[in-house]
């Protein structure tokens, strides 16, 4: 890439300074300087689902405002204007296929709308085959396509990108592996004719999608994490490079999963950031009004109408930098350090993780696997000698500086310590679905999802980026008994305890969300100072 430093390097870095600093420009403003650019289009997800009944502080942790269905017709004409309004150049409309009326009138309607209003809005399709079963059969799922190609390609305002159609996937082994793919797009776009984007971090996939892209951010271990991540993973294929941003994350109410602090917008300040460091193709925002999973920007109770007038300053700062001549290189942000020494504070829970312990947090996927401190640093007694210990969400580390790293840090064995007999039947294992495996010495099998947890999930005990069987042991530790039955937070749920762990399956959850980590730190750390 040509380094050019100079004058186009004081302007950006003045630009940065205004962006962290200056109030948000008024909507119409904005929309009216804004320039779409067809070769970086700016996409946003888009959900029509919502009915009046949906919407409950149960479940999310924001609500919109006005609260709506999402088949209104007013309802679609305020998203149509807003999403331009704030400078998106399309929005992609989550679709359960033909043979389910509820969302694809909502898309179409969406569609039809936008070009009705004359506005300059694209429209492209989620064909949601990992939400929606029908959809995870062959033949139906080429049947949809080859209605999305008829009806909604075929209308001007359908979104292309580099001259072909746009077709968005999410969570692709909801269908299967990639030669079960292959065959779906040889007999739904056999010369490939349009543009695939495929929602996962598994390269193998790219010989079915035109690209990758990461529908959610918000597990990086450290800011820009994620986009490095998935540079490395396109690496040398020539494809389309897709930046993510996102406001903030929290779906805690609807699946106990996890929440990224929105940190008054400084966090999605930061997405664009970098997001511009890269000099994407393209751009996704993860999302216009995901409440369940709280991605939202759509204006809100919690947060009024700020993520929209941020979108429209973070698009049109987005817009220019892409006009300029491109950035020096980054240079790579060091491994974090083994010393004692730094520390990262963590605003949602009041404390602060500092030096080995730290660095074991970020070197491991701190944020899903471990959750957020509850806990300052501090001695405990374990199994009857002193160790510094610090209590997170789902575990407890501990330091042992008689061990060589990397297992001078060791998770504590809370699976063991919380296991209690239950008078509750068993859960037969088949109704995980899927294979059974005996891994490594166990006593017991782990079958269907929560061994596809298992095995996806594991400490880097090296450099290699494939999780091996001994990672995930060193995470999970050895299962303790089969599947059963039990009751969490009021609900009943399939759970498996591990040494260091418990496997809960939430199947109302989308994959690989409906196997969730049990809080065993928050339910078994004492509560001393």
């Amino acid at each position: 890439m040509q380094r050019h430093i100079g004058l186009t390097w004081i302007v950006l870095c003045l630009s940065a300074i205004l962006l962290a600093t200056a109030t948000p420009p008024s909507l119409p403003a904005l929309a009216q300087a804004r320039q779409v650019s067809p070769d970086r289009p700016i996409m946003a997800f888009y959900y029509p689902w919502y009915e009046l009944s949906d919407w409950s502080y149960t479940r999310m942790s924001d609500l919109p405002t006005p609260r709506y269905s999402g088949g209104e017709e007013e309802t679609l004409r305020r998203h149509i204007q807003q999403a331009e309004q704030a400078g998106i150049d399309a929005l992609i409309c989550a679709w359960y296929g033909p043979d389910e009326p509820r969302l694809d009138a909502r898309c179409r309607r969406l569609q039809d709308l936008a070009l009705e209003m004359g506005s300059s809005l694209k429209i492209a399709i989620l064909p949601e085959q990992s939400a929606w079963q029908p959809l995870q059969e062959g033949d139906q799922l080429v049947a949809a396509l080859a209605v999305l190609e008829r009806d909604f390609m075929s209308k001007p305002n359908y979104l292309h990108f580099q001259g072909k159609p746009a077709v968005f996937w999410f969570y692709p082994p909801a269908l299967g592996g990639v030669e079960t793919w292959l065959q779906v797009r040889d007999r739904a776009d056999p010369n490939r004719s349009q543009m695939w984007f495929g929602g996962t971090d598994i390269a193998d996939y790219l010989r079915v999608y035109d690209t990758l892209y990461f529908f959610d951010i918000t597990w990086e271990s450290a800011p820009g994490r994620a986009m490095a991540a998935y540079q490395n993973l396109l690496a040398g294929t020539q494809r389309p490079f897709i930046a993510t941003v996102m406001p903030g994350y929290d779906d805690l109410r609807v699946r106990n999963g996890h929440r990224r602090d929105r940190e008054n917008g400084a966090y999605y300040r930061a997405t664009w950031q970098d997001a511009v460091r890269y000099r994407p193709d393209g751009v996704i925002i993860t999302s216009f009004n995901e409440f369940f999973e709280g991605s939202h920007i759509e204006p809100s109770e919690q947060f009024g109408d700020m993520y929209l007038r941020l979108t429209a300053e973070l698009t049109a700062y987005f817009r220019a930098n892409m006009a300029q001549e491109p950035l020096p290189e980054a240079t790579p942000a060091p491994p974090p350090s083994e010393r004692p020494g730094p520390c990262q504070y963590f605003p949602a829970t009041g404390y602060e993780v500092c030096g080995r312990l730290l660095a074991y947090w970020l070197q491991n996927d701190g944020l899903r696997v471990f959750g957020l401190p509850i806990t300052p640093q501090r001695e405990a007694l374990i199994e009857g000698r002193p160790y510094q210990v610090q209590w997170f969400e789902r575990n407890r580390l501990e330091l042992h500086p008689e061990n060589a790293p990397p297992y001078d840090v060791l998770l504590g064995r809370l699976g063991a310590e919380a296991m209690t007999l239950s008078q509750q039947a068993p859960t037969p294992p088949s109704n995980l679905g899927g294979p059974c495996a005996r891994v490594a010495t166990a006593q017991y099998d782990v079958c269907g999802v929560f061994l596809r947890a298992w095995r996806a999930s594991g400490l880097a005990l090296d450099a290699n980026p494939t999780v091996s069987e001994s990672e995930s042991l060193a995470l999970f530790g050895l299962p303790l008994g089969n599947p059963r039955s039990e009751i969490i937070e009021g609900q009943v749920y399939t759970v498996q305890w591990f040494e260091r762990g418990r496997f809960e399956y939430h199947p109302m959850n989308l994959a690989p969300y409906d196997v969730l980590f049990g809080r065993l730190g928050v339910e078994l750390q004492p509560n001393t100072p």
